[in-house]
């Protein structure tokens, strides 16, 4: 229902703006409207016409800010900005200075610049009502062009379409370009808010690229802060994430932060402004209501006047500076093809993990604090899972106590700790990563294990291989979630060195064969062609033993394999010579060879 009396169809500018207190003397009678606001001076009807704008920026030139750090702001823009919220002060008569403390905030927290083109997203509510209005009215002196989107969810069907019918009255009459945006279909009632939040995040950033736009603004405001930082500390948040939102993220910036909301609906108010009220915002199966209403009523009442804000305040400010020491650590996270600077070994300790890997080696010799901050974001990135505290503290201890209990620790057998669902965080040596596999019942764990026993190497994933035809004969079949390079260098491109130590370079194969790549099975042998043992096959364990590969890196080598012989252990070791099926060599290619670059593998055990 609309919040307020009926609209004033007199327009006065801002220069004859009657005081608040005046007019409230003045009406007595009709101050206040049972369910309504307060009546108080003229809307101010003074707006600027969209026209073109000399500086426009990119979505993606804007780069999430730490909260609480200064941001680097071009000087060019903070006399803009200082100019204009200085005239804005000056020309205030009302009673409501909220105009020039927006701009002054804006320009301190970098939410937006003067020139933008801003995207205002307006549900109908006070706070986005207020966040428009103050637009509006600061768009001539920061030359903005103030564009708006609103979100039609369909949920409560007849209110959903007033609000809607309300913010195109309120947009057309600040003469605001309006796009309104609606589901395809209804989402289901299941985690619908975390569903049409997401919705709304990528319906926004769409737009912002359609329109040329550099940032969305959110009139989340300082009492939507709190309620965040409470219900992080309720869900047992760590301490360093408890800082609540950031005046600016990517595309997104939050101008109202430092504003509580009854500075919002006093300032609305005094222009008269109505606007439109949800009644899920009042619904206790809601957490963050329940929080509104319960939780922080009480808590402003056991503390000292004004001692409860100013609190939490203190307590984002210390969790951020936290958070950026934190920060500053060296990630030990290896992303996959990179080699850790830990080890001695060049060729084979490489990360070939779609998710990449945890460098054990150096995540060991970090303080407790960051090898649980770091391995918590690695699983968080990575599987998507927010470990709670108490998993992530245990999980931390048996990590570490494996990863440095011994001069040995490289050769430490494979060890598992199922993080939720089908999640698990593995470690071999002196690696550890998150892989997926489902839990099994025991009659399906023992006919995998029968079908390992058996040699059969597609028991490790679940979908079909992927074929593709690396040309001159020769297709390769590869697990899901691998990806793969190959060329042909022939005899007139031998001199060029362009990645000359990338992959591995397979001569002398059949002019029509099938190449295949897996990972090392029980009673796999090899015949290396570079080696003292040359001539003979060696089991590959042993081969790799004697070869330096480490650990953690053997059950994820790629291996080559034609037929039933290993022709290539990836990246650098052939076989001695590759064969048709009826013994003889072949080079129908003319010295052609293959070059295979493996770029990324996947350890899952369901795909």
């Amino acid at each position: 229902m609309l919040r307020g009396v009926a609209r004033w169809q007199r327009r006065n500018p801002l220069k004859s703006m009657v005081p608040t207190s005046t007019l409230a003397a003045s009406s007595s009678a009709n101050a206040l409207a049972p369910g309504a606001s307060r009546l108080a001076a003229d809307r101010v009807a003074a707006t600027t016409p969209l026209g073109s704008r000399a500086r426009r920026r990119s979505v993606r030139e804007f780069r999430p800010i730490r909260a609480v750090v200064a941001p680097v702001v071009d000087e060019h823009d903070l006399h803009v900005w200082r100019r204009a919220s200085s005239s804005l002060t000056s020309c205030e008569t009302s009673g409501s200075d909220l105009p020039g403390r927006f701009a002054e905030a804006a320009g301190s927290t970098d939410a937006f610049r003067p020139g933008d083109r801003v995207l205002a997203c307006v549900s109908g509510g006070s706070d986005s009502v207020a966040l428009l209005t103050l637009l509006v009215e600061i768009r001539h002196a920061w030359d903005l062009d103030v564009r708006a989107v609103h979100f039609n969810h369909g949920v409560r069907v007849d209110e959903s379409a007033e609000d809607a019918a309300f913010v195109e009255a309120l947009c057309a009459r600040l003469d605001v370009e309006l796009h309104v945006r609606a589901p395809e279909k209804p989402f289901a009632l299941s985690n619908f808010q975390a569903k049409a939040r997401q919705w709304r995040r990528d319906e926004t950033v769409a737009l912002l690229e359609s329109l040329g736009a550099n940032v969305a603004l959110q009139g989340h405001h300082a009492d939507d802060q709190t309620e965040t930082v409470l219900l992080k500390l309720i869900r047992g948040c760590h301490l360093s994430n408890i800082a609540g939102m950031r005046p600016r993220e990517g595309v997104f910036g939050r101008p109202l932060l430092s504003f509580p909301k009854r500075d919002l609906v006093e300032f609305l108010e005094s222009r008269a402004e109505t606007w439109r009220e949800d009644p899920s915002n009042t619904s206790p199966k809601y957490l963050r209501n329940r929080v509104r209403a319960e939780l922080i009523p009480l808590l402003r009442e056991l503390v000292d006047e004004g001692g409860f804000e100013s609190r939490v305040e203190a307590l984002t400010v210390q969790s951020a500076h936290l958070r950026e020491l934190l920060d500053d650590v060296p990630s030990t996270h290896l992303a996959h093809g990179e080699a850790p600077t830990t080890s001695s070994s060049t060729v084979f300790d490489r990360s070939y993990l779609a998710r990449g890997e945890i460098d054990l080696d150096a995540w060991s010799d970090l303080s407790t604090l960051v090898r649980q901050d770091q391995l918590h974001a690695y699983v968080s990135n990575s599987a998507g899972v927010d470990m709670e505290y108490h998993v992530l503290r245990k999980l931390c201890a048996r990590l570490f106590v494996r990863a440095s209990a011994d001069a040995n620790a490289a050769d430490a057998p494979e060890w598992e700790w199922r993080i939720r669902g089908d999640w698990v965080l593995r470690s071999v040596g002196t690696r550890a990563w998150v892989v997926r596999t489902p839990r099994l019942d025991l009659k399906t764990k023992q006919a995998i294990d029968g079908n390992r026993d058996e040699g059969d190497a597609d028991s490790r994933g679940i979908g079909k291989e992927v074929v593709i035809d690396a040309g001159r004969g020769v297709s390769i079949a590869h697990p899901p979630g691998w990806s793969i390079r190959t060329s042909w260098e022939t005899s007139s491109s031998k001199g060029d060195t362009t990645g000359d130590n990338e992959g591995v370079r397979l001569s002398n194969l059949p002019d029509v064969c099938a190449l295949r790549l897996r990972f090392r099975q029980p009673g796999d042998a090899f015949q290396p062609g570079q080696s003292p043992s040359r001539g003979r096959r060696v089991k590959l364990k042993d081969w790799m033993r004697a070869n330096g590969v480490p650990l953690h890196a053997r059950d994820r080598t790629p291996l080559v394999c034609l037929g039933g012989e290993i022709v290539a252990v990836y990246p650098c070791a052939s076989a001695e010579t590759q064969s048709s099926e009826d013994g003889s060599v072949m080079d129908g290619r003319r010295g052609a060879r293959l070059n295979l670059v493996v770029d990324c593998v996947s350890v899952d055990d369901v795909q």
